[in-house]
C-alpha cells in the first residue's frame, strides 16, 4: 500500500475515520450497558435484601430470598453479616436459620 498522492490519504481517510468512529461508539455503548446492567443488579439486591427483612413475607419466601443473595459475591460482607446476625422468629424459622446459614457459608467459601 503506498499513499503517495492526496487522493489516496483521502480515499484511506474515508476508510478509516468511519472504522474509528464506530469502534468508539462501540466501545461507549458497552460501558454504558455495563452500568445499567451493575445498576439493575444494585436494585434487585436491595429488593431481595428488603424482601428477606419484612415481616409479612413467608418462610419458604424468604428461605429463596437467601439463597438468592448467593448470586451477588460483591456484597459478601453484608450478607455474612446480616445472615449471621439476624433474629429470625415466627413459626418454622430453624429451615430459615439454616439456608441463612447455608448462605453465609457459600459466601465465606467464595472470598
Amino acid at each position: 500500500m503506498d499513499l503517495t498522492t492526496p487522493g489516496e490519504w483521502i480515499a484511506w481517510g474515508g476508510v478509516v475515520v468511519p472504522l474509528i468512529a464506530l469502534a468508539w461508539s462501540a466501545v461507549t455503548y458497552a460501558l454504558a450497558k455495563r452500568r445499567e446492567v451493575r445498576h439493575h443488579q444494585y436494585q434487585r439486591f436491595f429488593q431481595i435484601m428488603d424482601h428477606l427483612g419484612s415481616a409479612d413475607s413467608s418462610i419458604a419466601s424468604k428461605m429463596a430470598a437467601a439463597y438468592e443473595l448467593r448470586k451477588y459475591p460483591e456484597y459478601a460482607e453484608v450478607i455474612i453479616n446480616v445472615c449471621e446476625k439476624a433474629e429470625v422468629e415466627g413459626p418454622a424459622t430453624q429451615m430459615l436459620k439454616e439456608e441463612m446459614a447455608a448462605t453465609a457459608a457459600h459466601m465465606r467459601g467464595i472470598t
